[in-house]
């Protein structure tokens, strides 16, 4: 269905429809749009210009202001508005509802605290018992590499005092016995 209605829906419904004469005899001329279009296409006078802007900023300043004093001023201004007509009484401010057991509230929220609070020493607590333990674990572990870097350089030294007298030891070869004289044999006496 378009946005135009047919012939039969404008003589159906012809009291309620808008009155919209379609015009099929008047011709447009290119003429006519062309005027159109150059006059739109004119640059504006700085005078229109600087009117046109000019009541850009009142619109936006009228808003601001208005905006301003509805925030200032909303609950009177909804309470007038809603007087001056029953359909309006929407606008009215609504009285805010009170808690139905404030008593309970506090008490469950006094006694959130006391967890809380509770629960805040005893992690303190653990956390105190933690580092101390760790700080012992710490001194332990410190003293125990103290005394295995002092073993190490001891064992260094002996192994360098070794190495020093496998080189001395190397340096002076022990003495070879003399030659023996070459072994004759023995002839030994027949009897």
């Amino acid at each position: 269905m378009g946005a135009m209605p047919s012939p039969e829906q404008s003589r159906l419904y012809a009291g309620l429809l808008p009155a919209i004469e379609l015009s099929v005899e008047t011709p447009v001329c290119a003429a006519d749009l062309e005027n159109e279009r150059s006059a739109k296409d004119e640059p504006a006078s700085p005078e229109g210009a600087l009117r046109s802007l000019a009541r850009a900023v009142i619109t936006f300043y009228i808003g601001v202001a208005a905006t301003l004093a509805w925030q200032s001023y909303g609950d009177e201004a909804r309470q007038i508005i809603a007087s001056l007509s029953p359909q309006l009484s929407w606008l009215a401010p609504q009285a805010a509802a009170a808690p139905a057991v404030p008593d309970a509230n506090e008490e469950i929220t006094r006694s959130v605290d006391r967890i809380v609070a509770a629960n805040q020493e005893q992690i303190a607590r653990s956390v105190d018992r933690i580092v101390a333990a760790s700080q012992e674990q710490i001194a332990r572990s410190v003293a125990q590499l103290a005394a295995d870097q002092e073993q190490m350089a001891r064992e260094i030294i002996r192994l360098q005092a070794i190495s020093q007298y496998g080189l001395y030891k190397i340096a002076d070869p022990p003495p070879r016995p003399a030659a023996s004289p070459a072994l004759r044999p023995v002839t030994r006496p027949v009897r």
